[in-house]
């Protein structure tokens, strides 16, 4: 007889049971998996982001780059414009009149509704006022371009509203006669 009955036949070993640790072991690769996706698509939308800003920079420089170019040309002359109204700060407007364009340079011109740009209007010998272009004032910007409609001779008044002329509303900016620096 043996020491574990008569029929040591019927004695099967035991078999682990892997049923639980598979299940677990998948569960585990599926959530790496998944961490792993995520992190993916994270690494992508950084290095969009990336491509986003490279392209801005790029942009800036570039208008940098013409603001530089504008301002050497030897027809461009600058017009100082004074402050008429607390809320606008000191500014400069950037002119060629072969160009018929500008840029009118002031730093904190604060912006207005959407719908609404400031005006730069010039009163020739007549003082009736001729509306040369719309700007649209943005928080952060100082340099604004304008492709102007007419002309600024040396004798005229120019100034610039906030919105459309209308009775009873003053400039903000002025400058009498434009006197080129």
């Amino acid at each position: 007889m043996t020491p574990m009955g008569d029929d040591a036949s019927q004695v099967r070993p035991r078999r682990a049971n892997w049923s639980g640790t598979l299940i677990l072991a998948c569960l585990a690769l599926g959530f790496t998996a998944s961490a792993v996706k995520i992190e993916q698509v994270r690494i992508r939308s950084e290095q969009d982001r990336v491509n986003v800003l490279a392209t801005a920079d790029s942009e800036s420089e570039s208008r940098l780059e013409d603001l530089g170019r504008f301002l050497a040309e030897p027809q461009t002359r600058l017009i100082r414009l004074s402050r008429l109204d607390a809320t606008a700060s000191d500014a400069v407007i950037a002119w060629n009149p072969s160009l018929r364009r500008g840029y009118l340079l002031c730093d904190g011109l604060p912006p207005l509704d959407p719908s609404v740009d400031y005006e730069l209007w010039v009163l020739h010998e007549s003082d009736t006022p001729v509306r040369l272009a719309g700007i649209s004032a943005r928080a952060g910007k100082s340099a604004y371009p304008f492709q102007a409609d007419g002309d600024i001779g040396t004798k005229d008044h120019l100034e610039i509203t906030a919105g459309p002329r209308e009775a009873g509303k003053a400039p903000i900016l002025s400058a009498d006669p434009v006197n080129p620096s």
